[in-house]
């Protein structure tokens, strides 16, 4: 029995919910007891204060009934107040004559203290039974002294009272700080349980188990949301992770099947010159079709970490897409599409010129594949300090639903297109290197080829000279 009480206190004790809980009553146990202490003290003093006046009165109005009767009227005096019982089981007085006889009082007459002593606390006979009080002996001018006093029952009446009242609290609280923290220890468990539950769960392979959402707005809820949307965001980036390795492996296997499989030709002993060289020439376009694609997966890696922040500076805006239209002008041509750049004034952003060069360029490039006759090409400074870059192409358009699509890894519109998919996935990388955002929309909603427009936003900067691009 000992030892299952024993641990189940162990396991108590090593619940953090119960340890805090435990100390913050026992703290609050403390504090209180210290200001009923501070309280009792307090009152003690002023019962002492109110039985020394009570003495003093009692004293300065004997001393004047001897001024105005003598010892006779003081005698008297004391035999009338034992005699009207009112605290007279409290009062305390003796009158002894210059020989130490008895006159008057229910003190024994054994009671001789000190004369002009002031009020102090002694023993005494108090009609037959002992009992403790405080004292005031006055020596009067016939040589008789006067003892006025009262004894300490009430005092010590209320300090027992007092005393059991704060053990009673001190008790009780006790038994509700323990109650209190294993109620707060059990909501506590059952509020982490739930985190806890879900977690191992997801340790255990299940990423799209999530913490059972809470009615309750209070910390845990907004801890379990914001959980919740952690978790979201892993499993999107674990799924982003496993497309991007099953496409690399897609797009990695097909063409190294490919240039094995030219090269064991060119490994025949009947295979001419000619075949050996373009099968050459064939495995090295391939693998530098590889290199360029593993060269555009590191630049996204290292625009996705941060890394090409330490070559941001202040440069123009208007300036880089006025290269970039005109480094595209004759692919334009070629593709008979005219390019259309409205000139708004400097723009100045802060970032890398050459990234966002690169940016603007893939999605000129896009514009002019999918244009029928024009891209129009907008740099403009707009409210809430963000200078944007608009590309609006009149092509067939792209649906809702691909839209949202667009910037994936490998994603593509159409597989006739050369290319990667990696275009938007840059963009958007360089975008968000750059606290920008990238939105794709409708260019013409009311035509019939209703196009795309696509807005590039950055946060802006002070205008610079065009030759700090």
């Amino acid at each position: 029995m000992i030892a299952v009480v024993r641990q189940s206190f162990a396991r108590l004790w090593h619940s953090v919910s119960f340890r805090l809980t435990l100390n913050y009553g026992l703290l609050a146990i403390l504090t209180t007891l210290i200001l009923l202490l501070f309280i009792y003290f307090q009152m003690m003093g002023a019962l002492r204060t109110q039985q020394y006046q009570q003495i003093n009165s009692a004293t300065q109005r004997l001393t004047l009934m001897f001024e105005q009767d003598g010892r006779k009227g003081l005698v008297e005096a004391i035999n009338l107040t034992l005699s009207d019982l009112v605290d007279s089981d409290r009062e305390a007085y003796l009158l002894l004559d210059e020989t130490g006889r008895k006159l008057a009082g229910n003190l024994d007459a054994s009671f001789s203290p000190s004369n002009d002593m002031g009020i102090f606390e002694a023993n005494m006979m108090l009609a037959g039974k002992p009992e403790q009080g405080y004292f005031r002996a006055l020596l009067l001018p016939d040589g008789s002294t006067l003892v006025v006093g009262q004894d300490t029952s009430e005092i010590e009446g209320v300090s027992s009272l007092i005393v059991q009242g704060i053990l009673t609290a001190i008790v009780l609280a006790l038994l509700l700080v323990l109650l209190g923290t294993y109620i707060f220890r059990r909501e506590l468990e059952y509020r982490v349980s739930r985190i806890r539950g879900t977690a191992l769960k997801i340790s255990a392979g299940q990423l799209s188990h999530r913490i059972p959402p809470s009615e309750a707005e209070d910390e845990f809820t907004h801890l379990s949301r914001d959980i919740n949307a952690m978790l979201d965001q892993i499993e999107l980036l674990m799924k982003g992770v496993r497309h991007v390795s099953d496409t690399i492996a897609h797009n990695l296997r097909t063409p190294l099947t490919r240039i094995v499989g030219r090269l064991r030709m060119a490994q025949h002993p009947d295979a001419q010159r000619r075949e050996v060289l373009e099968a050459n020439r064939y495995a090295i376009e391939e693998i530098d079709r590889l290199n360029t694609l593993f060269g555009k997966l590191l630049q996204i890696a290292e625009m996705e970490a941060g890394v090409r922040r330490r070559a941001f500076r202040v440069c123009r805006l208007d300036v880089i897409v006025a290269d970039v239209v005109d480094m595209y002008g004759a692919l334009a041509e070629d593709a008979h599409v005219e390019l259309i750049l409205h000139d708004c004034g400097p723009v100045s952003v802060y970032g890398d010129a050459d990234l966002l060069a690169s940016a603007c360029a893939n999605l000129l490039d896009n514009a002019i594949k999918y244009a029928r006759t024009s891209v129009v090409i907008e740099v403009v400074a707009r409210s809430g300090g963000h200078a944007c870059v608009v590309l609006k192409d009149d092509g067939a358009g792209i649906a809702p639903h691909e839209r949202e699509r667009l910037g994936e890894y490998f994603y593509r519109l159409s597989s006739e297109k050369e290319g990667h998919g990696l275009g938007l996935t840059s963009v958007r990388a360089i975008v968000a290197l750059h606290d920008g955002r990238l939105a794709l929309s409708d260019a013409y909603p009311l035509r019939e080829a209703r196009g795309l427009s696509a807005c590039l936003c950055l946060p802006s900067a002070p205008v610079q000279a065009p030759h700090d691009t």
